[in-house]
Order: structure tokens, then sequence, then C-alpha cells
């Protein structure tokens, strides 16, 4: 019989962290055998074992009861960042208000004062916009600084009608236009005057499979 694939610890881990980015809730282990390419459950059940005995990992009765308990660097400064639904980046959707997770950042200059959530991208309205480096796409997570006032060409989550978008925000004379920037060319600007509201301004886009330690990068 081959020898059962060996798994370092930091892989575990890092593995649970990359789920939690992606999906809100931490992996069943199933997914988590899938993840570091093991053959078996009972594999992944003494590993979770192992990290619980290091203090790294609690859990509890459940297919998801797990958490993750001490930072992936020790000393390293975070913030907590509740994770809130999606967002639409293309035709305004309803914006789910329920926390998913909370996710624990590095504090970096991106989450300098104020209050912070995140949000999933959904849609290709945004996909050729930038926010320091990276696109908006689709699938991405948006950290956002709460705020109800926004500057000239901000990228900005806007509520209209009770309904959440992501656009690029610019001021006309006497209304505001939201505009998509896409390379799909059925989308097109919003314009408004006093019927809408600005929830935040987006600050960071935390790329698809971008480990939290990756943020600065």
């Amino acid at each position: 019989m081959p020898k059962e694939k060996l798994v370092r610890r930091e892989d575990i881990l890092a593995a649970i962290r990359n789920w939690l980015i992606h999906h809100g809730h931490p992996p069943t282990v199933e997914e988590l055998r899938k993840l570091l390419g093991v053959g078996s459950k009972r594999t992944v059940l003494r590993y979770l074992k192992w990290l619980e005995d290091e203090g790294e990992l609690e859990r509890w009765p459940g297919a998801r009861g797990m958490r993750l308990v001490r930072q992936p660097e020790r000393g390293l400064e975070t913030v907590a960042v509740p994770l809130i639904g999606e967002i639409a980046a293309g035709t305004p959707i309803l914006a789910q208000q329920n926390c998913e997770a909370w996710l624990r950042l590095p504090k970096t200059s991106a989450l300098a004062g104020g209050r912070y959530f995140l949000l999933r991208v959904r849609g290709d309205s945004m996909n050729l916009a930038k926010v320091g480096k990276d696109k908006i796409e689709n699938g991405d997570l948006l950290l956002v600084r709460q705020q109800m006032t926004a500057d000239e060409n901000a990228v900005v989550i806007a509520f209209i009608d009770g309904e959440a978008t992501v656009k690029r925000f610019s001021r006309g004379h006497g209304y505001v236009a939201l505009k998509p920037e896409s390379s799909n060319p059925v989308h097109r600007p919003i314009l408004v005057e006093n019927d809408f509201q600005i929830q935040g301004v987006v600050t960071k886009v935390i790329k698809k499979g971008v480990e939290l330690l990756d943020l600065d990068n």
C-alpha cells in the first residue's frame, strides 16, 4: 500500500483560511480532504485532532464545526471584519445584510481608521475598474470603509431603492452618475438625484485565492 501523504501544519491552516475567504464558513472534513489531496477522511480527522491538541483549532459537533483559534503570525496585529453577503457588480440586487462570517485581517494602511466590512462581488460590470493595482472581478472580496460621502471617482457601494450596487462615483450638475467600468457593453451608467445613499467606499480588492497574509501584496 502507498504511504499516506504527509501534510504540513501550515498547509492545513492555510487551506482552512482560504476556504473561509471563498465561502464565508469552514470546510467539511470531505472538502478539506480534497483541498489537501489526501486519500481518506480518517487522515483529515487525525490532522484536525493534531491542530486541536496544539491549540490551533476548536471543534464541536456538526459538519462545519470548527474554528481557527490562533493568528497565522504571532504578534501580528489584526482586526475583525464582517463578511456581509454579496454585492452586485451589474444590475443592482437586494443586498444581503446578514453577516456570513467574521474574518481577521492584518491591520494595514487599508484598514486605517473607521469601520469596515467585506462584500463578495457578483457580476462583470466593474471588471475593468481598479482599486490600487487590482481589478474588481467576479468572486473577489471588496474591503469597504463605511461612510456616507465619497470623493470624485471613488468606487462606492450605493443603495438605490433599497438595492445595492458597486460603481464609480461621479458628480454632475444636479445629479450623480454611478458608472460601470466593464468589458461587457450591456452595462450603462445609473443617473440619480437624491434618491440614493452611499454606504461605503471600496479601499481594497482581495482576489480569489489570496491568503489573508497576502493582503498587502
